[in-house]
């Protein structure tokens, strides 16, 4: 028995081989703490991961993504100081900061900070949680967090801090994983996003609406990614098959991209697509 750590409701059902406990209540996934394995249990990546950003490869992922990074961008436009939670190596901290904006990033692996420190300036950027960053209440304008929900062990502590260091008004952006994704649901856990043990809670629509009502935002919007991770349909059902995915095969493989446009178009049109962004105001 557990209790949901978004609404406290008692659940005994488990999802993916036990790992993961479910609340139908809110829809929501949270693994088993006490199976993570403990030498992975923390939320950072290794060095290696921040690194990678340099070669030819890389940078062929980087023009794939740019056209998501435009629409984070333009969904902040005109805030005047923005935090990137889970900032990484600083790649949207330093756009953001070429749109004038005061970009402020924090991320718990020392590796990351590191390298965004040569991106922005180092004195807006915090080694830690967002917790122990410790930003002064209503500081800022907007926070962006790509990815990183899907990390954090509670998650209402999490948004309700996110809420304290925003003003009235300001805004929250998350891009997270959708359970409820149609790859979701024909991957299981072979999906692309699983990523346990990385990975400690998936959300649906209703899932991450319910988080943030609970954590005090109002007016959540949610919209459905269209050019984001569009190969990881391909991916999953790769891995469902049994196909070993080796990080050069996904680098070689992303050309197809442009293949699964159409079908990204029709997966995100009905509310179907691997990923979901979600825009909500203090």
């Amino acid at each position: 028995m557990a209790h949901c750590l978004i609404c406290n409701s008692p659940t005994d059902r488990r999802r993916f081989g036990g790992r993961f406990f479910y609340c139908p209540d809110c829809d929501f996934h949270f693994a088993d703490r006490s199976a993570l394995p403990a030498p992975e249990a923390g939320t950072g990546y290794g060095a290696d991961y921040y690194k990678r950003g340099s070669s030819p490869l890389d940078w062929m992922f980087r023009v794939f993504t740019v056209l998501e990074q435009k629409r984070i961008l333009s969904a902040v436009k005109g805030c005047r100081r923005v935090l990137d939670i889970g900032c990484g190596s600083g790649w949207m901290a330093q756009r953001l900061q070429h749109q004038s904006a005061e970009a402020y990033g924090v991320d718990t692996s020392e590796a990351a900070i590191a390298l965004a420190a040569g991106k922005v300036d180092a004195s807006r950027l915090r080694c830690g949680t967002l917790a122990s960053a410790n930003f002064e209440t209503g500081f800022f304008d907007a926070a962006v967090a790509v990815h990183v929900l899907e990390h954090i062990e509670d998650p209402v502590a999490f948004a309700t801090e996110a809420r304290r260091i925003l003003k009235e008004d300001g805004i929250l952006l998350l891009r997270i994983p959708n359970l409820a994704s149609l790859e979701a649901r024909l991957a299981g856990e072979n999906w692309y996003h699983f990523d346990y043990p990385f990975h400690v809670a998936h959300y649906s629509p209703r899932a991450v609406t319910r988080l943030l009502q609970t954590s005090g935002f109002r007016d959540v919007r949610i919209s459905f990614a269209v050019t984001e991770y569009r190969q990881t349909l391909l991916y999953s059902m790769l891995s469902a098959l049994g196909v070993p995915l080796p990080f050069w095969m996904k680098l070689t493989l992303l050309p197809l991209q442009v293949v699964f446009m159409p079908l990204s178009w029709l997966l995100a049109l009905s509310g179907n697509s691997g990923t979901i962004e979600v825009v909500a105001r203090k």
